[in-house]
């Protein structure tokens, strides 16, 4: 595993340190969901950039019931 170094200001530590969190972890957690932001808005920006298409909307309707009962949601 790499090892990093992450600055935090004295009382955020000291804060971290009480509280017994888990730094390490809380900063994984957290580089992975800016991450998975990061991927959803670059995957949105994609779309963006495609044609649009002429979709009805009732079979998008249809498609989206059906998958919702498959799914039971």
């Amino acid at each position: 595993m790499a090892r990093v170094n992450v600055y935090l200001p004295d009382k955020l530590a000291e804060q971290a340190r009480a509280a017994d969190l888990n730094v390490s972890g809380l900063t994984q957690e957290a580089i992975r969901r800016a991450l998975d932001v990061r991927a959803v808005n670059d995957w949105l920006d994609d779309l963006a950039s495609l044609d649009p298409i002429d979709v009805d909307y009732a079979l998008v309707k249809q498609a989206v019931t059906e998958a919702k009962d498959e799914f039971g949601l």
